[in-house]
């Protein structure tokens, strides 16, 4: 209640007991009159029966000096009888009414407030999630009346809020959620439900659709108003909407299982582009059901012991030696079986699983090094991959430190490869990363290279020694008996002269025919690596591999022997 209307509703209460009591007053002075405007005040602030009693009590002591000569307990019945408990008694039974009301009605203002906070984000005043849920639940259960029973849910993610939140802070960032709480609500009928349920995530269920089609002209018209800057205290900030929009009863007939194809269909927005909306499909359900699954079993999987190595040997196309191995994860998952390392690593990235998974790898492989390197293979070069992530993180470089020293090996037998997508946003620290790497003595390699955004004037300032030409530039390498070749030999043609002029080692991954073997080795490709020569091996079948090379005299061990060609023992040991 306002403090004035407090005071007027008090000052009337306490102006109708005054009235009474000056009308009983022998003595009406202004003595009263200016005590009571005293418990006037004093109640409105307090409310209590204990001040009005006592302010009763200093008016009747005033009349009737009552605390100076007539405190003794014995003269309580003549007080009385004397009517001079009349005014305190007066006093404190409307101050203890008023008292009363007072916290009664704060009573009900706490308990509103509390309803409030349980049904509504305090940040937007939207409903919440468990709201949300409980109104949609409502809607299901009398949906049978709706000619048709159909309505949709739009599940709407910000795609660059955290971008905003970074850049110019959470006041900023709380003060262009409230904005855009109000753009969706404002857009959108009274019956409709609007509710923040993340951080950055809202949900909208529209009643009463005829078809899909009136759902999606409101998804477009959402997606278009989030994506026009917003004024946020004078700056425009600029964001978009990625939208996933669900029907019931098609797309789920719980509260679950209809926001989830919802979220599922958002998702397929996030991974198509952003900035759009999309319907929920069963196929889309079915593979977030399969994404979720493995990113579960994922979890699990470096506990339970379910990753491991295998390595593809590189060989030399001047003279066939092995001269390297390229380290590759695997997962052989209990429960889900063998799962493609191109389905497992994007989710593995996108859950922030891979960059303990990065270091285990680090890790396995260099104390595999240490058992190589101990028969003998001094020039042997392992690679290692290495995520954009991993390589971002501030303590990466204190992981190969502590993984070279644990192990005991000689860092220049660890390569460590990254793509190009290091270079992105962050290129002087990618340079930084590289530099002290190099100081180690650990050598580095640009994997799928011609895929990415390299640069001439980035290729001289990176201390990178090998250049990996995509195997999808291999597998256009067609060859015939004319000599004849595939459209992407002048691309081939030009980084592997780009890569030779930069004084870079230049590797061909992919290569599975002799013909492209002979081409690459006669443009000056240095190395290659393919099913022409192994597929991935066990760690077993590689510690053999090197230990056969070592009796047949071919390995760096006898550097004098004659050189291992693609038609050697040695080649024929990988192929098995």
């Amino acid at each position: 209640m306002p403090l004035a209307l407090r005071v007027t509703l008090t000052a009337i209460v306490w102006s109708v007991a005054i009235a009474t009591h000056l009308m009983l007053s022998v003595a009406a002075g202004g003595a009263i009159v200016l005590v009571s405007l005293l418990a006037i005040a004093a109640t409105a602030w307090l409310w209590g029966g204990a001040v009005g009693l006592a302010v009763g009590v200093a008016v009747g002591a005033a009349e009737g000096d009552l605390i100076r000569t007539q405190l003794a307990i014995g003269a309580l019945p003549e007080l009385v009888r004397a009517g001079h408990l009349f005014v305190p008694v007066t006093f404190g039974l409307i101050g203890l009414a008023l008292g009363s009301t007072s916290t009664l009605r704060r009573q009900i203002r706490v308990h509103r407030d509390a309803s409030d906070r349980a049904q509504y984000d305090v940040l937007t005043g939207l409903l919440n999630r468990s709201t949300f849920e409980a109104r949609l639940e409502e809607w299901m259960r009398t949906a049978a009346a709706d000619r048709p029973p159909m309505f949709a849910v739009l599940f709407v993610d910000l795609d660059r809020f955290k971008f905003v939140n970074d850049t110019f802070g959470h006041d900023v960032g709380d003060h262009l959620l409230r904005s855009i709480a109000r753009t969706l609500r404002d857009n959108v009928r009274d019956e409709d439900i609007v509710a923040r349920v993340g951080g950055d995530e809202f949900v909208i269920a529209l009643r009463g659709l005829r078809d899909r089609e009136t759902a999606a002209v409101i998804a477009e018209k959402l997606v278009k108003l989030l994506s026009a800057p917003f004024d946020v205290d004078g700056r425009a900030i600029t964001v978009s909407a990625s939208i996933g929009i669900a029907v019931y009863p098609r797309d789920g007939e719980s509260v679950t299982a209809l926001t989830k194809s919802a979220d599922y269909a958002m998702y397929a927005v996030k991974s198509g582009g952003k900035n759009a909306f999309n319907f929920s499909t069963a196929e889309m359900r079915v593979s977030q059901t399969r994404r979720l699954d493995l990113e579960r079993a994922l979890r699990n999987a470096l506990h339970d012991n379910e990753l491991e190595l295998v390595y593809q040997p590189q060989v030399s196309l001047d003279d066939g030696r092995l001269v390297g191995l390229e380290a590759l994860l695997r997962w052989n998952s209990r429960e889900l079986g063998l799962v493609s390392p191109t389905e497992f690593i994007p989710i593995a990235e996108e859950a922030g699983l891979i960059v303990p998974i990065g270091h285990w790898l680090l890790r396995e492989a260099c104390f595999q090094i240490r058992t190589w390197q101990a028969y003998g293979f001094a020039d042997l070069k392992v690679a290692v991959n290495v995520s954009t992530l991993q390589f971002r993180q501030p303590e990466f470089l204190k992981q190969v430190t502590e993984a070279v020293a644990d192990s005991r090996i000689d860092p220049a037998m660890l390569e460590i490869e990254i793509t190009e997508s290091v270079l992105i946003d962050q290129f002087e620290l990618a340079v930084q990363t590289l530099r002290r790497l190099d100081r180690m003595g650990v050598r580095t390699a640009l994997d799928d290279f011609g895929t990415g955004y390299s640069s001439l004037a980035y290729l001289q300032r990176l201390p990178i020694g090998t250049l990996k030409i995509d195997r999808s530039f291999i597998a256009g390498l067609t060859l015939s008996p004319t000599g004849q070749s595939g459209s992407v030999v002048p691309i081939i043609d030009a980084m592997t002269a780009m890569g030779r002029k930069l004084g870079k080692t230049i590797v061909a991954e992919g290569v599975e025919t002799e013909a492209q073997a002979r081409y690459l080795a006669q443009i000056g490709v240095d190395r290659a690596q393919g099913y022409l020569y192994s597929k991935p091996l066990t760690a077993a079948k590689a510690d053999a591999l090197l230990r056969g090379l070592v009796r047949a005299g071919s390995a760096a061990k006898r550097p004098s022997s004659r050189p291992v060609t693609s038609n050697s023992d040695a080649i024929v040991l990988m192929r098995d």
